[in-house]
C-alpha cells in the first residue's frame, strides 16, 4: 500500500467526517454549522480514525472485534485529540458533558459504541468503494495530488493555529484590561470611602456599583476586542464549542454571541434591502 494512497484516502475521509458533522449538527440546531476546527471542509480526526481503522482492524476475521476495537480505539483517539488541543488553545471542540457515562467531557460510551458501529461500516461498507475509486489513479498522479493535499493542509492547520494563538493573546490582554480597570475604580472606592466616612457605607455603595462596572467595562473590551477579529480568527473562534479556561470561557462566549448577533442583524438587513429592491 502506497503512503501517496494513503494521504489521499486520509483526506477524503477527512473530507467525508466534515460532510457528516456538518449536516448533523445542521439539521439538529436547526441553522447552518460549518464544523471542523479548520478553515477547510475537513476534520482529521475522521481521518486519522478511518486510516487507523483500515490498517489495523482489515485482518480482523469478524465484525465484532472490528467493532470492539474501534470502539476502543476511538475513545482514545477521541481523549488525546480533546487533551492535547485543550492544552494547547484551551478551547474544546466537543464536550459530552451533557450524556451519561463521560469521561470529563471528552468522551462518552454512546459516542464511542457508535465510533464502533462507523468503523464496521467504513471497513465494510465504504473502503471498498473507496479502493475502486483511487485504483485506477496512477502512482505519478498520486503523487501529485498528495502534495497539492499536503500544502493546502499544512497551511490550513498553520493558519489556524496561528489564528488560535492571537485568539487566546487577545482574550488574555482581554482580561487583563478588565481586571486592571475593575482594581483601579477598586482603589478608588476605598480612598474615597476613608474620605467620606461621614456619608456611610450604604450611600458610598448606591454611588458605586461594582457589578454595573464590571458589566459595563466588560461590554466595552468585549466588543472592542472581537471588532479586532480578522475572519479567519473569527473562523477558529466560532468553530470551539467554549473555553474551559474560567477567565476565557465568559469572554470567549459572550464574542460569539456578539459575532452571531451581528450575523443575524447583517441577514436581517440584506434581506430588506432584496425585498426593497424586488418591490422597487
Amino acid at each position: 500500500m502506497h503512503i501517496t494512497t494513503l494521504f489521499i484516502w486520509f483526506i477524503l475521509y477527512s473530507m467525508a467526517g466534515w460532510v457528516y458533522e456538518t449536516l448533523y449538527c445542521s439539521i439538529k440546531g436547526l441553522k447552518w454549522d460549518n464544523r471542523g476546527m479548520l478553515i477547510g471542509p475537513y476534520c482529521p480526526i475522521y481521518g486519522v480514525g478511518a486510516i487507523l481503522d483500515i490498517l489495523l482492524c482489515s485482518n480482523f476475521t469478524n465484525a465484532m472485534s472490528v467493532f470492539f476495537a474501534c470502539v476502543v480505539g476511538s475513545a482514545i483517539l477521541e481523549y488525546v485529540t480533546s487533551y492535547t488541543t485543550e492544552r494547547l488553545f484551551h478551547a474544546v471542540w466537543w464536550d459530552y458533558s451533557y450524556l451519561p457515562l463521560n469521561l470529563h467531557g471528552r468522551i462518552c460510551l454512546q459516542c464511542s459504541l457508535s465510533f464502533g458501529a462507523a468503523g464496521i461500516i467504513v471497513l465494510y461498507g465504504i473502503h471498498p468503494y473507496m479502493k475502486q475509486l483511487t485504483a485506477p489513479i496512477p502512482v505519478p498522479v498520486q503523487e501529485l495530488l498528495s502534495l497539492l493535499f499536503m500544502a493546502v493542509f499544512a497551511a490550513d492547520c498553520a493558519l489556524t493555529a496561528d489564528s488560535l494563538a492571537q485568539i487566546n493573546t487577545k482574550l488574555e490582554a482581554t482580561v487583563a484590561a478588565i481586571d486592571s480597570q475593575i482594581a483601579e475604580k477598586y482603589n478608588k472606592f476605598i480612598e474615597n470611602a476613608k474620605q467620606n466616612l461621614s456619608d456611610g457605607l450604604d450611600n458610598l455603595k448606591e454611588k458605586i456599583s461594582f457589578e454595573e462596572y464590571r458589566e459595563r467595562r466588560m461590554h466595552e473590551e468585549v466588543n472592542k476586542t472581537t471588532a479586532s477579529l480578522s475572519w479567519v480568527q473569527i473562523r477558529s473562534l466560532c468553530s470551539c464549542v467554549s473555553f474551559r479556561h474560567s477567565s476565557y470561557s465568559e469572554i470567549g462566549n459572550r464574542m460569539k454571541n456578539i459575532i452571531s448577533f451581528r450575523k443575524k442583524n447583517r441577514d436581517v438587513s440584506e434581506n430588506g434591502e432584496n425585498k426593497t429592491k424586488k418591490t422597487g
